[in-house]
């Protein structure tokens, strides 16, 4: 999949590289995230675009509440869940 540092600068709105490491470091686990969701190892063709979106939505709330963990009660983004649970491997 792969989304690059540029992209998810730009869906976070962020113009300096201060942050590069950490935004990295959230992309990566956003990327696994939905990977993991889908009990998948790779994207499926023609998918791209689900996933990166997906992707993206869960690396906004990595970032957006960074700190606020312990503050504030978090839910599980379902827009990132519904556009991927299509491509949904349940196992059972």
């Amino acid at each position: 999949m792969a989304v690059s540092l540029d992209r998810a600068k730009s869906h976070l709105r962020v113009f300096h590289d201060d942050e590069d490491a950490d935004i990295q470091a959230y992309l990566d686990a956003a990327e696994a995230y939905v990977l993991k969701y889908c009990n998948r190892d790779a994207v499926p063709a023609g998918a791209t675009s689900v996933f990166e979106a997906s992707t993206l939505l869960v690396l906004g709330d990595l970032y957006e509440n960074r700190e606020s963990q312990a503050d504030i009660a978090l839910y599980e983004n379902r827009s990132a869940h519904r556009l991927v649970d299509p491509y949904r491997l349940l196992r059972v």
